[in-house]
């Protein structure tokens, strides 16, 4: 696998740089990562699927070697003849035998071994592709958990704060201030924040779900980003620069290219089949017998030549049909790395669309937050009803839960288009964690101050 390009290292620091350090604390994204490496049943089978390999290699390498073979016998003759002359008798025989065979050609048992080792090569990339994506999957759920975590919080402040407004609305209708209509327009609403709660706290348990299921641990997520990171977007030059890494550096891409040059392999053991093949022998021979009292040494050499004529037609298509599999295989390396290239450009564009909106909604959370605010002092100057200062304070709260969504999918997208470059560094990944925050199940609106202090942006 090839290096990982430097720019791209720096994209992913670029986003540990963005997380602002808090106290130490233990990298609880880390940790669940290095249970899943040691616990996650699919990487446990995929190590005994690599050591079947490893094993298969050196079944087929047992050609090289010498075969020997020995083995001893005993005889007892008990002999009773009825006739015009009986005669009986009894004896005993016994002898031994030691036979020594080697290979000492056969292209296509050697073709055989080059192929193992091909396969072995194949299966430990698809660990290395399978450890890689259980990665992805830790990430991914352990980010969507804090995601909709962090919605969960926001939206509960919704609905809180759609309730007062509906019962604000309520006591004003009864005052006959207000139509009934307003009336039914925030219990709409109000049900409608109830809706989201149930459905992100389904998204909440899922997510849990399939972290402890990848982890095989019971770990519940206990630490947070920021809501104050700023990110950058991957321009030009660095989206060229890593493309040109992505087809030498991609583990589809690299197995599939594997697959290939096996299938070329296979031609050649295909057409193997039709050399001949030589060997060797040698046997010893010892027989011992109290009937005649004879002893036999018997020695025997033999080279043998064997040139194969014909197999009934199964070598011809074999051949064939190894032939058809090299295009099988071209075929599909051509579309991993199309298929690759066209994921690594739809992370960028999602990469570069959640560093837009995050911006866009950076400037809109501040306007918002303004208008929270005036509609605050305005209320209790009584310019304001408490309407229209719930009004103010439901938008802010959507705009913050959409912010939210976008800051976790940007790490999520950033960690996928890092897993494109081969094996994820866990160094970058350990660094994001031991700068998070502790978790809180509760937003407080004054997080807000320390996010648009600096204004618009």
């Amino acid at each position: 696998m090839a290096k990982i390009p430097n720019n791209y290292l720096f994209l992913m620091l670029s986003l540990v740089s963005a997380i602002t350090p808090t106290i130490s604390q233990g990298s609880e994204l880390s940790a669940l990562i290095n249970e899943a490496l040691e616990n996650n049943y699919q990487i446990i089978n995929s190590k005994y699927e690599v050591l079947s390999s490893e094993f298969d290699r050196d079944i087929s390498s047992a050609f090289f070697y010498p075969t020997i073979n020995a083995s001893a016998n005993t005889t007892w003759n008990d002999t009773k003849v009825r006739s015009q002359a009986p005669s009986d008798s009894e004896y005993n025989s016994y002898g031994y035998r030691l036979s020594v065979s080697q290979t000492i050609l056969d292209m296509s048992k050697i073709r055989s071994y080059q192929e193992s080792g091909i396969d072995l090569q194949i299966n430990k990339l698809k660990h290395d592709k399978l450890v890689n994506d259980i990665i992805i999957q830790v990430v991914d759920n352990y980010f969507s958990y804090l995601k909709y975590h962090s919605q969960k919080k926001a939206t509960d402040a919704q609905y809180r704060s759609s309730e007062a407004r509906f019962k604000q609305i309520s006591r004003n209708n009864e005052l006959g201030n207000l139509p009934k209509t307003d009336v039914y327009e925030a219990r709409a609403q109000k049900e409608s924040t109830s809706k989201k709660q149930a459905d992100i706290e389904k998204r909440i348990k899922l997510a849990l779900l399939q972290l402890q299921s990848t982890t095989q641990t019971a770990i519940r997520p206990s630490y947070d980003v920021r809501l104050n990171n700023t990110y950058t977007e991957i321009d030009y030059y660095e989206k060229s620069t890593l493309e040109k890494n992505l087809i030498e550096s991609n583990y589809e891409i690299t197995i599939a290219k594997s697959n290939l040059d096996k299938s070329k392999r296979a031609l050649t053991q295909s057409r193997s089949d039709f050399y001949p093949t030589l060997s060797a022998s040698a046997n010893y021979e010892y027989t011992d017998s109290n009937f005649d009292s004879s002893k036999t040494d018997d020695t025997t050499y033999a080279l043998t030549l064997d040139i194969p004529i014909i197999n009934g037609g199964s070598d011809y298509y074999d051949y064939q049909k190894s032939k058809t599999r090299i295009n099988q295989f071209a075929s599909q390396y051509d579309q991993a790395i199309n298929d690759n290239q066209v994921n690594f450009e739809e992370l960028i564009y999602s990469i570069n669309t959640n560093v837009e909106s995050l911006s866009i909604l950076r400037t809109v959370i501040f306007s918002n937050y303004l208008v929270y605010k005036g509609n605050q002092k305005a209320y209790k100057l009584g310019t304001k009803t408490l309407t229209d200062l719930l009004n103010s304070e439901s938008d802010l709260y959507d705009n913050i839960r959409e912010y939210h969504s976008n800051q976790y999918d940007y790490i999520i997208n950033m960690t996928k288009l890092y897993a494109l470059f081969g094996a994820i560094d866990l160094v970058t990944l350990e660094e994001i964690s031991n700068r998070m925050e502790p978790i809180s199940d509760t937003f407080d609106i004054a997080l807000l101050e320390n996010f648009t202090s600096k204004g618009a942006k």
